[in-house]
């Protein structure tokens, strides 16, 4: 459980693996040499470098559905990276995309992820993005998650409907 200021967060199982995906995309966008093309292959490898909030750095902490799904959203990231960001530029008018904060930008690219590719129901991904923006984002990330992803989600309503 997560103590965020007068809320308390209890993390789903695949709350653990977004934020480990989370992590590791932070670092290999804050640290571009850090050899991520071998990384995305393969979740149980970032263990070794990064600890998550209430665990300890070691792979029998996780089960095989979070690293298969930590794995799912790493490779999803790194193949469609071009078109989610095409997207988060589209419906963050206010900023370009280099002036987002890094930890902004992905957990935008986890939520347009999982609500484009993994087809999760946008309301969770949605949640989902905004709590774990409120533990590891600024004061202003939530609301900014919030207004990107739920634009997208009108747009993608709006083409529904013409179709």
């Amino acid at each position: 459980m997560v103590q965020n200021k007068d809320k308390s967060y209890f993390y789903g199982r695949r709350t653990f693996s977004r934020i480990l995906a989370l992590q590791f995309l932070y670092k290999t966008e804050f640290i571009p040499n850090s050899n991520s093309e071998i990384y995305m292959r393969d979740a149980k490898l970032i263990l070794n470098e990064i600890k998550i909030d209430g665990f300890d750095d070691d792979i029998s902490n996780y089960d095989s559905d979070d690293i298969d799904y930590a794995n799912k959203i790493l490779i999803g990231v790194n193949n469609e990276k071009n078109t989610i960001d095409s997207i988060i530029e589209t419906f963050a008018t206010s900023f370009p995309l280099k002036d987002v904060a890094i930890i902004d930008k992905n957990i935008l690219r986890i939520c347009i992820l999982e609500i484009k590719y993994l087809e999760l129901k946008s309301e969770i991904a949605l949640d989902e993005a905004i709590e774990i923006a409120k533990i590891f984002g600024s004061e202003s990330s939530p609301a900014f998650i919030n207004g990107v992803v739920d634009s997208f989600i009108q747009g993608i309503m709006k083409n529904k409907e013409k179709i």
